[in-house]
C-alpha cells in the first residue's frame, strides 16, 4: 500500500523497495547503463528505470495540477504510458524466451502501480478524476499482478500487496465478495510473511468489504476492533489503521446512486 496517494510508491527497481524521491547513486548508474543500450533495444532493467521514471513524473504531475482538468491530463497520460510500457515488457516476455522471468518481474510493480494509482478508494484530491476506463484498466492490472506473482514463484512477502491491491480494485467494482477473498489471500500471505501488522490490516479490509456490502454494525465493530489493535503496533500499524474509514467515505462517495 502506498503512504501517500499521489507519491505513487515511486516504484520498485528490485526486490520490492521503494525508489527514494532523490537520484540515488544506484539509480544513476541504472539510468546510465539504460542510455548505453542501442537505440532500438531494451532490457527487464531498462523498462524498469522507465516505469520508475513515470511514476516519479506523474506524482510531481499531480501534486502541482491546480484542476481537475490538468489533474485528468496528468492521469491519462500515466496510464497511457504505463500500459505501454507493460505491454512492451509482456510482449519481450514472449518474444525472448531466455529473458522471460525478467521481464515479467519487472512487470510487476508496473502493474502494481497502474492499479495502485486508479483506485478510487484514495478520494478524488489525492487521487485525481479516476474515471471508470481507469478503473477497468486498474482491475485488469491488480489481476495482472496476482498472475505474474503465482507463476513467477515469488514468496508471499513479495505477493501479499498485489492480493490487497486486487482487493482494493474489486471494491471499487462493487465486487464485495470477490474483495473479501482477495484480501483473505493477502491475509494468508501477510501470516506466512510473518508481518503480524499486514496480517491485521488485511482482516480489516475484509470487514471493509462487509461494510461495503451487507453493512451492519457487527462488521463496523469488528473493524473499530483490528483498528485498536492496529494503533498499538510499532511500525506500519497506525498507518494502516488510519487508511480505512477515508476508503470507505470516498468508495461510498463514487458509488453509483
Amino acid at each position: 500500500m502506498r503512504r501517500a496517494a499521489a507519491a505513487v510508491l515511486l516504484a520498485t527497481l528490485a526486490g520490492g523497495a521503494g525508489m527514494a524521491t532523490e537520484q540515488t547513486p544506484a539509480l544513476a548508474e541504472a539510468i546510465a547503463a539504460t542510455l548505453a543500450e542501442p537505440l532500438t533495444a531494451s532490457s527487464p532493467n531498462g523498462l524498469r528505470i522507465a516505469s520508475a521514471l513515470l511514476n516519479r513524473m506523474f506524482a510531481q504531475g499531480l501534486a502541482s495540477a491546480r484542476d481537475p482538468a490538468r489533474q485528468r491530463e496528468q492521469l491519462d497520460g500515466y496510464v497511457a504510458v504505463q500500459k505501454a510500457l507493460l505491454q512492451h515488457a509482456l510482449d519481450s516476455a514472449r518474444g525472448q524466451p531466455e529473458d522471460a522471468d525478467a521481464y515479467k518481474s519487472a512487470a510487476i510493480p508496473m502493474s502494481y502501480n497502474l492499479a495502485a494509482n486508479t483506485w478510487i478508494g484514495w478520494g478524488p484530491e489525492a487521487a485525481g478524476p479516476i474515471t471508470v476506463a481507469h478503473q477497468r484498466v486498474g482491475l485488469a492490472a491488480a489481476r495482472l499482478n496476482v498472475e505474474l506473482g503465482a507463476a513467477l514463484g515469488l514468496g508471499p512477502e513479495r505477493r501479499r500487496n498485489g492480493a490487497w491491491v486486487l482487493g482494493a480494485q474489486l471494491l471499487a467494482a462493487a465486487d464485495y465478495e470477490g474483495a473479501a477473498a482477495a484480501f483473505a489471500a493477502s491475509r494468508t500471505l501477510a501470516r506466512e510473511s510473518g508481518d503480524p501488522a499486514a496480517t491485521l490490516m488485511a482482516q480489516g479490509w475484509i470487514h471493509v468489504a462487509t461494510i461495503l456490502g451487507a453493512g451492519g454494525p457487527h462488521a463496523q465493530r469488528q473493524l473499530g476492533e483490528v483498528k485498536a489493535r492496529l494503533e498499538t503496533l510499532a511500525g506500519d500499524g497506525p498507518f494502516y489503521a488510519a487508511q480505512f474509514e477515508p476508503a470507505i467515505a470516498a468508495l461510498r462517495a463514487a458509488a453509483p446512486e
